[in-house]
């Protein structure tokens, strides 16, 4: 795939919020009357999708496409759904897909030619959600066989079964991540038991992969891979005095002959999880101390996690919860809230976001 550097006026004195030591900090703009949004995948040009309100109210929620500046384009909902939809991934050619209907979930692709289309799950029903997907279109999530959801690919639109680690086809799995080579993370329900226990999975070719937790009987998650062999998400460590089990940031090292994990940290928090990584081996993710309740974004580079706010300079106005990918230029995207309102961000490293404050962005366009 050949890319020309193209101008794009990106940052304005709008959509430019604040200077930080670092990066730049770009705020997303909402679907047009919404005064709130998320986001959770970047690409190369810096295009973000997620969701957005579409009125002053918290709902409903559309998913979005966004290239910034001025107003997000409302991608819609599938005919049928309700008013709810959701943009988990971008790929470099513009290409979206996600959920629409949060009562009845089902999977859809979008592009900017052919709209939103449906996914149909494994046993070719409606229902499912896509997570993510490669520059090459294959996407993966979660849709149902008939006996259970199940890690599902899509393949030019045709949904098959990735497996399971207990190499059974009625137990629960579900498909997170995808890189260019077609590998996929997730998780799975494993062979042994405690039978309810689920563990990072990998699907490399015809093989599904246990990843494994930082603790034997212990549940854990992948949520992206790399081109380089790298794949995070959260693992249980152990349980709070409450009983609520501790989730960590956690990376895998996928080049050996047997993963290995580590333990990313937690900024002194209690709970952490990893988003997202790069094929320069940057992850990004959230800290917190309440379970399920993002807190604080965090980047970690050549083993140092830094708490992304810290960066932010007094009184900008700036909380940033979670960081929910990277690109391989570097760009953070995520959410927060900007002046007490929920809204999500682009981070754009220094010192080329110098250069973009006095020309403007640079964006890789196909060729």
């Amino acid at each position: 795939m050949r890319f020309r550097l193209t101008m794009l006026c990106f940052l304005t004195a709008v959509s430019v919020q604040t200077a930080v030591a670092g990066f730049q900090v770009i705020a997303v703009d909402t679907i047009a009357g919404g005064t709130g949004n998320f986001a959770l995948d970047i690409n190369a040009s810096g295009a973000v999708t997620g969701n957005s309100r579409t009125t002053a109210s918290s709902l409903p929620l559309n998913a979005y496409s966004w290239g910034g500046p001025g107003p997000a384009q409302n991608i819609g909902v599938l005919p049928g759904s309700n008013s709810f939809s959701r943009g988990y991934a971008i790929n470099n050619a513009g290409v979206i897909v996600g959920e629409s209907d949060n009562n009845n979930s089902r999977a859809f692709r979008w592009d900017a030619v052919n709209g939103m289309t449906e996914l149909l799950s494994i046993a070719g029903t409606s229902g499912g959600v896509a997570h993510d997907i490669n520059n090459a279109g294959v996407i993966v999530g979660i849709s149902s066989n008939g006996q259970a959801s199940r890690p599902t690919r899509w393949t030019n639109g045709v949904a098959s079964d990735l497996g399971s680690i207990d190499g059974q086809a009625n137990t629960f799995g579900r498909a997170w991540g995808i890189n260019d080579a077609g590998d996929a993370v997730g998780f799975s329900r494993r062979q042994s038991t405690p039978s309810s226990i689920a563990q990072a999975t990998l699907w490399r070719d015809s093989s599904v992969v246990n990843l494994g937790s930082l603790q034997p009987d212990s549940f854990s998650e992948a949520f992206a891979i790399s081109d380089i062999d790298v794949a995070v998400g959260a693992a249980v460590s152990g349980t709070t005095r409450s009983g609520t089990p501790i989730r960590r940031a956690v990376r895998w090292d996928l080049s050996g002959p047997t993963p290995t994990i580590t333990d990313l940290g937690s900024l002194g928090r209690t709970f952490a999880e990893a988003k997202d990584v790069n094929d320069a081996g940057q992850i990004v993710g959230f800290v917190t101390n309440i379970s399920g309740l993002s807190d604080r974004a965090f980047l970690w580079e050549n083993g140092v996690m830094t708490d992304l706010n810290d960066l932010l300079p007094a009184n900008s106005g700036w909380v940033l919860r979670s960081a929910e990918g990277i690109n391989e230029q570097g760009w953070i995207t995520g959410f927060g809230t900007f002046n007490g309102a929920t809204r999500a961000f682009v981070l754009v490293p220094e010192p080329v976001s110098l250069a973009l404050l006095a020309v403007g962005a640079l964006a890789l366009r196909r060729r």
